[in-house]
């Protein structure tokens, strides 16, 4: 047995050990050929609502779980929110080894990372425009460690660093380059394969398919779930769901799964550059869920040209919360503009292009254009918004699909990464392209119908058996 798979049974014992209960119908396997890592397999046919796995809080690796919470004030680590105070607890879990009870389970995570925040400069600017660059956070979560992170690990350096004679320079060289290292790789684990751990009863409100919103996700304590991350995950082919009890997280199937089959979870509808931010790949099949943002300031700028931008109408629309750094394009299936032009554009578009007289009528009444009454003079503007974000791309769709080429098995890092970010950018410049010509559809179609709702008005003023005088 190699390392890899002898690192998979240690964990699979340890994990059992801690009071886990393990499906014999699946099995931990290596997927290193297929780029998987590892993932869990189905050795036997399963039913529907099968337990595939179940795992005690007790076995999450948690700001609750650690002996640290018990040993650094409470109100520190509530200070630091959900994210740092577990990059907190892992860093000391990871560093005591096999003093710690995560130790067999440390070795099974990754200790490299294809995520945007460990990409070089030039493995970046391949991604082009896509707003997904500004999304990265690197800068922040730098003065975050520094100037929150480091500050606690300093103050109780005897306690994270217990039994090292040089506790307080250990402490100090977390503002080194690897001690950042090691707090960025600590987030990028949270990042691809924490879940936000609900409490037995979750006040968490769903929307209709099941997701709750960022905030309230943001606001729930994270924790890392022995087993339930080694499920890799797949839009299309979703088997398995994670449902939280009182003293257990279970694995359960969603549908049947015939033996050999891999079982996945999903992330939930994700863009295939926020796949590739979160986790550090990108499939196909996430394809479905891809967006492009149209920056505010771009909108601005726009304007800006065309004259019609007012400080006073930006004034009004931001009293109604729709003034925002972007706002997205939704790929969708046909592609439809009501579809996927994001709502809020669509309002701050038709409220710029008022006449004075109809802005100051709507303004007296506390309303806004209404986003399913596109105008014609909307529609060209915003057909002229999306040739300006297409032009923000150095190369076009056309030259990106022409020397897109397949990744090899003897592919480099850097190889890998480039032909990823061209997948982004291609799914990007295709919603713009599809927006440019629906928009300009849209345009000709509203055009049309306004001059025959015209002339149709100017003869029914002329009366019947009466003609129109010559022009």
């Amino acid at each position: 047995m190699d390392s890899f798979n002898e690192a998979s049974q240690v964990f699979l014992e340890w994990l059992k050990r801690s009071g886990a209960e393990i499906s014999p119908k699946i099995e931990l396997k290596d997927l290193r050929n297929t780029q998987a890592g590892r993932g869990v397999v189905s050795t036997q046919d399963i039913g529907e609502d099968e337990l595939l796995f179940s795992v005690p809080r007790s076995a999450i690796l948690s700001v609750e779980n650690s002996i640290l919470s018990n040993e650094i004030p409470k109100a520190t680590l509530v200070h630091l929110g959900p994210w740092l105070s577990l990059i907190l607890v892992m860093i000391y879990e990871y560093i005591h080894k096999d003093a710690s009870n995560w130790a067999t389970y440390f070795a099974v995570l990754p200790s490299e990372f294809n995520t945007l925040m460990f990409w070089s400069e030039d493995e970046l600017a391949e991604l082009q425009a896509s707003a997904v660059v500004h999304k990265i956070g690197r800068q922040s979560a730098d003065e975050s460690f520094k100037n929150e992170l480091i500050p606690v690990i300093k103050e109780f350096a005897s306690v994270i660093f217990a039994g090292d004679p040089q506790a307080k320079e250990k402490a100090a060289e977390m503002e080194s380059e690897q001690g950042m290292l090691l707090m960025h790789k600590m987030g990028s684990l949270i990042m691809a394969y924490a879940f936000d751990v609900e409490p037995a009863q979750s006040q968490k409100e769903l929307d209709e398919e099941g997701y709750a919103s960022e905030d309230e996700d943001e606001a729930l304590p994270k924790g890392m779930v022995p087993m339930a991350d080694m499920l890799n995950a797949d839009a299309d082919r979703n088997n398995a769901r994670l449902f939280y009890e009182e003293a257990t997280l279970i694995m359960k199937t969603l549908k049947p799964i015939k033996a050999g089959e891999e079982i996945f979870n999903d992330y939930g509808p994700l863009p295939r550059s926020d796949l590739l931010r979160r986790y550090g790949y990108i499939t196909d099949n996430y394809a479905q869920y891809d967006v492009v943002e149209i920056p505010f300031d771009l909108v601005a700028q726009t304007a800006t040209a065309a004259n019609v931008y007012s400080e006073a109408r930006c004034a009004y629309l931001d009293e109604h919360d729709l003034i925002e750094i972007g706002y997205d394009i939704c790929a969708s299936d046909p592609f439809t503009v009501q579809e996927s032009l994001s709502p809020e554009l669509i309002v701050v578009v038709e409220t710029l292009l008022l006449d004075d007289d109809e802005f100051e009528r709507l303004k007296r009444k506390g309303k806004l254009p209404k986003p399913e009454k596109i105008t014609a003079k909307s529609a060209e503007f915003m057909h002229r918004l999306v040739q300006v974000r297409l032009q923000q791309y150095p190369t076009t769709l056309n030259q990106d699909v022409g020397t897109a080429t397949p990744l090899t098995g003897e592919a480099t890092s850097k190889e890998c990464r480039y032909a990823i970010a061209k997948q982004v950018r291609i799914g990007e410049k295709k919603i713009l392209k599809q927006t440019e010509e629906a928009l300009e559809q849209l345009g000709r179609d509203l055009v049309s119908a306004n001059g025959s709702a015209k002339r149709q008005a100017e003869e029914e003023e002329a009366g019947p058996g009466k003609k129109k005088r010559a022009r």
